[in-house]
């Protein structure tokens, strides 16, 4: 890695986790750079954070101007990402005194757990309605009060309520492969059955969500269809760094083992928890699921494709890591596409 790679992400690491790191000194031009990257991984604030962290250490001497912009973007994200968390308690208030039941997933749990929510990126709100006629009516409430409806496949709406990108999901979890996507529903069943609910406190509000093991299962999918579509998914791996931090200790990593294995994506959990290491800080026995750092996914390596200009880096190398969910999600994707043609 370079100066403003390494500097990068030791301030992520800063911001998010408090970790205590040693930064380089760097020319403005680099500082901008690592502005930049910020940017396109909306981690503006979070890395503002490790900077304010920071700030006494000698070497982290940016020019003022830089700083400003950095507080400027920082306040500004703040109060948007702010009233969302405050729509989003809201819209679950809401389809709650409906009598729907309404189960919020990934992500918004774990941005909750964040020592400042409001400095998380965007991320849309999706929700689970273990119910047919209450999901039904939920969809009903949708087409009246929401803009943009769409539903991109059977059992899943999508809309945007007062600016949030919502999901309602029938299926609590999914995937185009449909030898995995009924080992997937078998594992979601039984546990939805055996493992109960949690509840997560976002907007002042108690909101009722999955048991911690699936949850992890949840975001660890998240990361799967993120990384065969745009790449490696830095903020989404960040969530699952917290979980691990503040739920680890609730999660049945002997089980969470058991459906990665039976979901033929154990490479990819491996891949995850790689980043995790080499990048953000964690040590192995903090990854109860991996086995060990692979080889050939290197910081550089690493660091090189989450901070690719202009995306999340070249996905084609990533197939490897779950064939039959890459080729279905391929397949999915130009079914979808020509079905939008023909309408």
């Amino acid at each position: 890695m370079n100066i403003a790679q390494r500097n990068f992400f030791r301030l992520l690491r800063a911001g998010i986790f408090g970790d205590e790191e040693q930064v380089e000194p760097m020319s403005a031009w680099k500082w901008q750079q690592l502005l930049k990257w910020a940017r396109q991984q909306q981690l503006v604030p979070l890395v503002y954070d490790g900077l304010c962290r920071c700030r006494h250490q000698f070497f982290l001497q940016l020019p003022q101007q830089q700083l400003d912009t950095w507080k400027e973007q920082t306040e500004g994200h703040e109060a948007k990402q702010g009233k969302a968390e405050g729509e989003v308690a809201e819209l679950l208030l809401t389809l709650g005194q409906l009598q729907l039941r309404p189960i919020l997933l990934d992500p918004w749990p774990a941005i909750s757990l964040y020592d400042k929510p409001s400095h998380h990126g965007p991320a849309t709100v999706n929700i689970f309605f273990p119910f047919a006629t209450q999901g039904n009516k939920a969809d009903e409430w949708a087409r009246a009060n929401g803009n943009h409806v769409d539903t991109p496949r059977k059992q899943l709406m999508h809309y945007e309520w007062k600016g949030l990108s919502v999901e309602h999901r029938h299926q609590m979890l999914h995937l185009n492969n449909k030898f995995n996507n009924s080992t997937l529903q078998a594992i979601v069943d039984q546990e939805w059955l055996e493992g109960g609910t949690a509840h997560t406190v976002i907007g002042g509000q108690r909101i009722e969500t999955v048991g911690p093991t699936l949850y992890f299962l949840a975001t660890l999918l998240s990361i799967v269809r993120t990384t065969l579509a745009q790449g490696l998914p830095l903020c989404q791996l960040a969530d699952l760094g917290m979980l691990l931090r503040k739920q680890g200790h609730l999660v049945d990593f002997v089980k969470l083992q058991e459906w990665i294995d039976r979901l033929h994506f154990t490479r990819m959990a491996q891949l995850a928890g790689t980043v995790l290491i080499r990048l953000l800080g964690f040590t192995a026995d903090e990854v109860p699921f991996m086995l060990e750092p692979s080889a050939d996914n290197d910081a550089d390596s690493l660091s090189d494709n989450l901070l690719a200009t202009g995306s999340h880096g070249s996905t084609a190398k990533y197939l490897r890591y779950c064939p039959g969910e890459s080729l279905s999600s391929v397949v999915a994707s130009i079914t979808h596409s020509l079905g939008n043609i023909e309408e």
